[in-house]
């Protein structure tokens, strides 16, 4: 008899292991899960930009400090409220934009220059934006220099 009350005490002991490694998994589980909602959200990039324009039409974003964006990620919309054009460049677009000095991000001291097409006429907003946000926007006043 006493061989058989030592038979369940291991069987107990094995199956109260077993219930512990389940309510731990249970617990690891409903932790993890509830844990992502508080890992913060990614950021939208923040940067300095400064335009330039020329009399050809040509505008021109100067990367002044910041955060550095992926290239691809990128588009410059250009607007003409007196004749209601729209144009939306971006790195694969035809013409492109052109990125100096590499066409891989935009960083500190690199530019992108846009061709509008023809002289400016001083009524444009320009805006550069991403995927996420919009980094960049600004009004061309007074025609080209």
């Amino acid at each position: 008899m006493q061989s058989r009350s030592k038979q369940n005490a291991a069987v107990s002991e094995v199956v109260g292991e077993m219930l512990m490694i389940g309510i731990v998994l249970i617990l690891v589980a409903v932790f993890s899960a509830s844990l992502s909602n508080y890992l913060p959200s990614e950021r939208s990039p923040t940067v300095t930009i400064r335009m330039s324009n020329d009399t050809t039409g040509n505008i021109t974003l100067w990367h002044k400090g910041g955060d550095w964006v992926k290239a691809d990620t990128m588009r410059v919309i250009v607007s003409d409220a007196t004749n209601s054009v729209t144009k939306t460049y971006t790195i694969k677009s035809n013409p492109p934009f052109l990125a100096v000095p590499s066409a891989e991000a935009f960083d500190l001291g690199d530019n992108l220059t846009v061709d509008w097409g023809g002289p400016l006429d001083g009524n444009e907003s320009v805006v550069l934006a991403t995927d996420r946000a919009v980094i960049f926007s600004g009004r061309i006043e007074g025609g080209t220099p």
